[in-house]
C-alpha cells in the first residue's frame, strides 16, 4: 500500500491505495470510522443501517448549502490512462413543489498542482420512487494529473440522500478490441450455409451465385424530405436508394416544422418522402413525435393550460399516426428528454414521456419505440442516465423497444475503450440499440476514414446493436459540412466516404460463386438478411430462389429434373 496526499477545495486528503483494482478505501461504507477515507465537504456525514443497498452500512449527507455540498474521497491517478467511478444513491427528499431533481457525479482533478472539475455523469428527471439508483461515468487523466476525487452534486441544496457501493477503477486498454470485434461480426453477423445435391444425381456443370439483397443489419442515413422527392435532386435520391437501406427524415416529421402556425400542418412534405423511399425498399424511422428541449417545442404550446396541453399532445399523436401507420418502423417518441424537460415542467408530469409511449402504442402497436439522446457514447454524461431510465421504463411496463444512440463524435481522438464501455453500459438495459445519428467532424478526410472504420467495427461487432445512420452523408445536405463522407454535385466519395462504401459493399456483404457436384456439400457463410440464389448450368440461368438467412443457418438441397436441364424444386433445411 502506498499513502496518497492532495488538496481538493482547499482540503489537504489522505487515502491508502491497494494494489487491488478498487482504488476506493472503505468503498461500501462498511466501516463507520471515515478516518482516512471519506471526507465530508461542507455537509453532514451519518452511518445509517436501516436503508441500504447492500452490506449493513450506508452514509447519509445531510445540512448541504452548495451544489457541491457533499462527500469525497481522493485517490491517486495516472497520466493518459482512464478510470471509472460509479455509486449508488437514494434521494430521502425533494424541494417543496418539485417531483424530481438533477443529481450529478463530478471528478475533482488535480493537475499540475490545480483542481479541475469535470463532470462524469448526469442524471435527470431523478424521482422518490425510483429509490436506489446508480450514477457512473468515466474520465481520462490527463498529463500533469496525479489526483481524482468524485462527488456528488445536487443543485437543489434542501435535497438530502443516502451514498452505498461506491467504485473507482482503471479502465484497462485493450490493444486487441479490434481483432476480437471482427471475431464477433464472424459470430454474431453470419451464419452457416451449405449446398448440395441429392445422392445419385449424374448432373455436371451445375453452379451455385448467392447474392445478398438486403441486410439484417440497418445501414442508414437522415434524408432530407424535400430533396426525396423534387426531380431536380434525382442525383441524391438515387445516391441514397444504391447505398442504404434504412433512412430517417432529419426535420420533416418535427412537430415544430410540421405545425409552426396551430391547425395549419403540412403532411404532404414527410408522407409525399416517405412514400418515395419506401417505394424504393427503404425502410424509415419516425423522428420524432415530441422533442422536449425548450426551442424545439411548438411556440404556440406556451399559452395553453396542463389540461389543453394533454389534449393538444394527444390530437397530435392520434393526427400523426393515422396518416403514418404502418408505414414507419420506429418512432422517437420524446426526443433528447435527458436534455430537455419541457412537457414535464408544463403537463406537471414527471412520468409525462412513459404516457407518450403508451398513446403511440395504444394506436400502433406494431411500431417500435425509442428513446433517444445525446452524450451518451461521444462523453459519459448520459450513459448511465438513458440504461436507467431504459431500465426504469421496463419496470413501469412502459411499450419500449429500444435506445438512440447519436453518435456525434465532434473530437478525432477517439477512444475506442471509453466508446466500447459506454456501449456495454447502455447495453445493461437490456433493450436494442441503434446509433441513430452518427457523425465524424474532421478535415483530415483519411482520419475521418480511420476512426469511420474502427467505430462502424465496433457498432457493427456488438450484440445488442441493431442498426447504424448517418446523419447525413453528402455536403449539400448535412447539418455540419466537416462531417460529409462525400461531396460535391456528382456526390463524390472522399476518404471517408470510400470506406463506408467498401463495408457496405463489399467487407460486409456476401457474394458468392462455386460450382456444385453430385454428392458433394458445398459449404460456406453469409452475411444474415434476404438473398437471391441463382442456379446455373454450363453459365446459363436456370432457377432463381428468394430465401431469408437468419441465425439458425440454411442447407440447401437443389433437386434436379430428370433431364438435368431444370431444377423441379430447392429445400431449405
Amino acid at each position: 500500500m502506498a499513502s496518497v496526499f492532495g488538496t481538493v477545495l482547499g482540503i489537504t486528503l489522505v487515502c491508502w491505495i491497494n494494489a487491488a483494482s478498487e482504488l476506493l478505501q472503505n468503498a461500501d461504507f462498511e466501516s463507520t470510522s471515515f478516518s482516512g477515507n471519506w471526507v465530508a465537504v461542507d455537509c453532514t456525514m451519518t452511518s445509517r443501517s436501516d436503508d441500504t443497498f447492500h452490506g449493513a452500512h450506508s452514509v447519509m449527507i445531510s445540512n448541504r448549502h452548495h451544489a457541491w455540498s457533499s462527500i469525497r474521497q481522493n485517490f491517486a491517478v495516472s497520466a493518459g490512462k482512464n478510470y471509472v467511478v460509479s455509486m449508488r444513491f437514494k434521494i430521502l427528499n425533494l424541494p417543496a413543489g418539485h417531483n424530481y431533481t438533477k443529481v450529478t457525479l463530478m471528478v475533482a482533478l488535480t493537475v499540475n498542482g490545480q483542481p479541475k472539475y469535470s463532470l462524469l455523469s448526469n442524471l435527470p428527471l431523478q424521482q422518490l420512487r425510483f429509490g436506489w439508483t446508480e450514477i457512473s461515468g468515466d474520465f481520462h487523466a490527463p498529463t500533469g494529473a496525479t489526483i481524482a476525487s468524485p462527488y456528488i452534486q445536487i443543485a437543489d441544496t434542501e435535497v438530502n440522500f443516502l451514498l452505498d457501493a461506491a467504485s473507482a477503477t482503471e479502465l484497462n486498454h485493450d490493444p486487441h478490441w479490434l481483432t476480437e470485434a471482427n471475431q464477433r461480426i464472424n459470430k454474431l453477423r453470419k451464419a452457416p450455409i451449405s449446398f448440395k445435391l441429392p445422392d445419385g444425381v449424374n448432373a455436371h456443370g451445375i453452379s451455385v451465385e448467392l447474392v445478398q439483397k438486403k441486410r439484417a443489419f440497418a445501414f442508414g442515413t437522415a434524408v432530407g424530405a424535400t430533396q426525396m422527392t423534387d426531380n431536380t435532386h434525382k442525383t441524391y435520391q438515387d445516391f441514397v436508394y444504391k447505398n442504404f437501406e434504412w433512412a430517417v427524415l432529419e426535420n420533416a416529421l418535427k412537430w415544430r416544422q410540421m405545425e409552426w402556425t396551430e391547425g395549419h400542418v403540412d403532411y404532404d412534405r414527410p408522407l409525399n418522402a416517405i412514400a418515395a423511399l419506401r417505394s424504393h425498399g427503404i425502410k424509415v424511422r419516425g423522428h420524432n413525435m415530441f422533442w422536449g428541449v425548450d426551442q424545439f417545442v411548438p411556440q404556440w404550446l406556451s399559452g395553453k393550460s396542463q389540461s389543453q396541453l394533454l389534449t393538444t399532445m394527444k390530437k397530435h399523436v392520434h393526427d400523426v399516426i393515422s396518416r403514418t401507420h404502418g408505414k414507419l418502423e420506429h418512432w422517437d417518441v420524446n426526443n433528447e428528454d435527458l436534455h430537455g424537460d419541457w412537457y414535464e415542467r408544463h403537463t406537471g408530469d414527471p412520468d409525462i414521456t412513459e404516457k407518450m409511449f403508451q398513446w403511440i402504442h395504444n394506436q400502433e402497436s406494431q411500431v417500435k419505440l425509442f428513446l433517444n439522446d445525446y452524450m451518451v457514447i461521444t462523453s459519459s454524461a448520459e450513459t448511465t442516465a438513458l440504461r436507467n431510465q431504459g431500465q426504469q421504463f421496463k419496470r413501469d411496463g412502459i411499450p419500449i423497444y429500444g435506445l438512440g444512440i447519436q453518435g456525434h463524435f465532434n473530437s478525432h481522438n477517439i477512444d475506442m475503450d471509453a466508446v466500447k464501455y459506454r456501449l456495454d453500459k447502455v447495453a445493461e438495459s437490456g433493450l436494442k440499440l441503434w446509433i441513430t445519428e452518427l457523425s465524424l467532424s474532421d478535415t483530415d478526410e483519411n482520419r475521418q476514414a480511420a476512426n469511420l472504420e474502427k467505430v462502424m467495427t465496433l457498432f457493427f461487432s456488438h450484440p445488442a446493436v441493431e442498426g447504424v445512420l448517418f446523419w447525413g452523408f453528402w455536403d449539400g445536405k448535412i447539418w455540419h459540412k466537416e462531417n460529409a463522407l462525400f461531396t460535391g454535385t456528382n456526390i463524390t466519395a472522399n476518404a471517408a466516404g470510400q470506406k463506408y462504401l467498401d463495408l457496405f459493399h463489399k467487407t460486409w456483404k456476401t457474394y458468392f460463386v462455386h460450382n456444385i457436384q453430385p454428392s458433394h456439400t458445398v459449404q460456406t457463410s453469409g452475411f444474415l438478411g434476404e438473398y437471391l440464389l441463382n442456379i446455373k448450368k454450363n453459365g446459363h440461368l436456370i432457377h432463381q430462389e428468394n430465401f431469408s438467412l437468419d441465425s439458425s443457418g440454411k442447407d440447401i438441397t437443389i433437386n434436379l429434373t430428370n433431364d438435368h436441364q431444370g431444377v423441379s424444386h430447392v429445400a431449405f433445411g
